[in-house]
């Protein structure tokens, strides 16, 4: 059985596909619940994979970080424990350091100008990137813009943030900026 790595994802997903000629179980997980926007996406990618091979793949699903957290998925798709993860860029720059870049905040415009770059040649080249690290990126995902919420008060500009400790991901980007 032949392995092809592929990656889901901005957030992305990250794994691979085995070629066979019966029915193949892939795995893919996310680290959020089944009704958020990501559930629905891998529910989505795992209904139109087995319509799409006509059966000969399925696509298990698993929420809630059920099989890890993203990096831990994204490093069992390196080690070949796992065949598929669906990750936000927060671990991606530790896989795979050039898509630090997308990590910058407020980088993009808008949703407009977000899905423009993305979707063009310059997201596209981005996600070629993989496969020197031994994945496979399918495409980018809409995981929202920058979202700062606390128990204290409301965050609407710079200033608001002065006295509140800030939790960020595993991520220099993330780090160096907050």
């Amino acid at each position: 059985m032949q392995l092809t790595k592929l990656v889901v994802g901005l957030s992305l997903a990250l794994g691979f596909v085995a070629t066979a000629a019966a029915q193949t179980t892939m795995r893919i997980s996310i680290s959020t619940a089944q009704n958020s926007h990501q559930g629905i996406a891998i529910d989505t990618f795992a209904k139109e994979v087995e319509k799409r091979t006509a059966g000969r793949y399925k696509v298990q699903t698993f929420y809630n970080g059920a099989l890890g957290g993203e990096r831990e998925s994204i490093e069992a798709v390196q080690l070949g424990t796992q065949e598929l993860a669906f990750s936000s860029t927060g671990p991606v720059p530790n896989f795979v350091p050039e898509a630090r870049i997308f990590d910058v905040p407020f980088l993009f415009r808008d949703k407009a100008h977000a899905r423009a770059v993305l979707d063009g040649p310059i997201g596209q080249e981005m996600l070629t990137k993989f496969d020197s690290k031994g994945f496979k990126a399918l495409a980018w995902a809409e995981n929202g813009f920058r979202h700062m919420t606390n128990s204290k008060r409301s965050v609407n500009t710079p200033e608001d943030l002065k006295g509140l400790k800030m939790r960020t991901m595993e991520n220099p980007v993330h780090i160096a900026a907050y």
